[in-house]
């Protein structure tokens, strides 16, 4: 049974995220963590109750810790998340960042010499802010791609969120190669359903 962990932050956007709860949760538990442990109220409105704090995560051995996109300044300037990402990546789990996610990765230094996408370039982001969280991404090898797996750290652009789930789906061994391919052409934008 898997144990997959998401990684709550004041500002986050859910829904980037939520495709590939759906997914998991029907292969073992998820589990919320906050930077404190308090609830978390949803971009969507949702009340989410946490398993615990950032801190309670980094003693915790899970599968995965999926970091949602929206603004992270609350736990980038401090580096909060910095920590409980490290040491679940130490113990062997998949980091999966999604959008300003990816960001929070970064921070942390894990994907320095590592391929990776994001959100963060000219292409899709003002260039002050392009600027401002240049630093963050130094040593990262930039793809320009919907989802990038490298190792175990996988980065997605914000409206791929069907093939971030199914990245992370394969990377915990819940799902194959063809099974990807299905659910990915099952999710297909403009599909009559």
């Amino acid at each position: 049974m898997k144990l997959v962990a998401v990684l709550l932050y004041p500002g986050c956007i859910f829904f980037e995220i939520a495709a590939a709860v759906e997914l998991l949760a029907q292969h073992g538990r998820v589990q919320y963590f906050t930077p404190d442990g308090s609830p978390h109220e949803s971009s969507n409105g949702a009340c989410i109750v946490a398993k615990g704090s950032y801190a309670d995560l980094a003693g915790l051995t899970v599968n995965a810790v999926l970091v949602p996109g929206g603004n992270p300044d609350s736990i980038l300037e401090l580096k909060l998340a910095n920590e409980c990402l490290q040491a679940a990546y130490a113990k062997g789990a998949v980091l999966a960042g999604i959008c300003a996610g990816a960001l929070v990765i970064a921070a942390t230094g894990l994907l320095a010499g590592r391929r990776a996408t994001h959100n963060y370039t000219a292409e899709f982001t003002p260039l002050h802010i392009v600027n401002f969280v240049a630093p963050l991404w130094q040593g990262v090898m930039y793809e320009r791609a919907n989802a990038v797996i490298d190792g175990r750290i996988i980065s997605a652009q914000p409206w791929a969120v069907f093939e971030f789930a199914a990245l992370i789906g394969e990377a915990l061994s819940v799902m194959n190669p063809e099974e990807r391919a299905k659910y990915l052409a099952y999710y297909q934008p403009g599909r009559l359903g």
